[in-house]
């Protein structure tokens, strides 16, 4: 695989909320219903508008953001689209899906608040419907935070990705890798996804939890880059991250020495320690082929799953 040039990498958040996020149909800033509209006052000044979350990643060597506010689809002028592109981070109660790609919000199956009532409540499988129709991808996010995933086992096989790093590594990164692990084994082709979770400047990292690609890519083009799952996600741009091409070559960036390569090749895996910044892997007849990169007890990288 030829060496990735730093100048052609593409790195994406796909992760990132505005303040068009304080809306009925959401959750943030919402305590109490009697003194919510104090709250989404504090949180709307908190919280930054498209534009400078835009600016805030370009200044952060971000290339492309994308901004999936909370049961709406945020507003945006036509000079940011060249590196934002729009979505809605869709539900509630039973949990939460990036969908990235669409111009038009598609309901949730509930509000924050009863007295928020909806004409067109959706349920996950109607909304994906309505999503994949309008070619945007979906993603379901942190399936294991305190509002977890609800849909079902049989969601998954709707979805285009699962969350598996949303912020700093804890406990449910951990639970959500190795459930993204266990729907590759039972033969889903499904891909992996992390996003930072940006809502605050100075509590979150816009450029945190990337996903990056060996080339140059535009946001016209990115639902299909995802759909070809060609992309690693990374810690940040100067963390070491591991590439895997459908060769089965691998390359890392930003090298340096005492890492811990990890290769997963269906339910078995083996782990390479101070691997060679390069290589290639043979003789694996497993249905899929994936890797992660370690620092400590930390992980700095992984691929999506080649399947072979």
């Amino acid at each position: 695989m030829k060496e990735p040039n730093a100048s052609a990498l593409t790195y994406v958040q796909m992760h990132a909320h505005s303040k068009f996020s304080i809306n009925p149909l959401s959750g943030e800033g919402a305590f109490h219903p009697f003194i919510w509209p104090l709250e989404r006052l504090v949180m709307k000044r908190a919280m930054l508008t498209p534009k400078q979350i835009a600016h805030l990643a370009m200044r952060a060597g971000i290339d492309i953001v994308a901004i999936t506010d909370h049961n709406t689809v945020p507003e945006l002028s036509e000079d940011l689209l060249e590196h934002v592109i729009p979505g809605e981070e869709w539900g509630n109660f039973r949990g939460h899906a990036n969908i990235t790609g669409i111009h038009e919000p598609i309901a949730p199956e509930a509000g924050y608040f009863k007295r928020y009532t909806l004409k067109e409540p959706r349920t996950f499988f109607e909304a994906v419907r309505i999503a994949h129709g309008e070619g945007a991808f979906v993603t379901i996010n942190h399936p294991f935070k305190s509002d977890c995933w609800m849909w079902g086992s049989e969601s998954y096989e709707n979805a285009d990705a699962v969350e598996i790093w949303n912020g700093p590594w804890n406990e449910e990164n951990d639970r959500a890798l190795k459930a993204w692990q266990d729907l590759l084994i039972a033969g889903l082709h499904i891909r992996a996804m992390a996003g930072s979770d940006f809502h605050v400047k100075g509590l979150f990292r816009i450029d945190r939890n990337l996903i990056v690609f060996r080339e140059k890519v535009k946001t016209t083009e990115l639902i299909g880059k995802l759909d070809e799952g060609q992309y690693s996600l990374a810690w940040s741009r100067d963390s070491p991250t591991v590439f895997l091409s459908k060769e089965l070559e691998y390359h890392i960036i930003n090298y340096r020495s005492g890492l811990r390569l990890r290769i997963i090749h269906g339910d078995s895996a083996e782990e390479m320690i101070n691997p060679e910044p390069e290589g290639k892997i043979e003789n694996y007849k497993d249905a899929f082929v994936r890797m992660e990169l370690w620092d400590g007890n930390l992980p700095t990288s992984f691929t999506n799953a080649v399947f072979l």
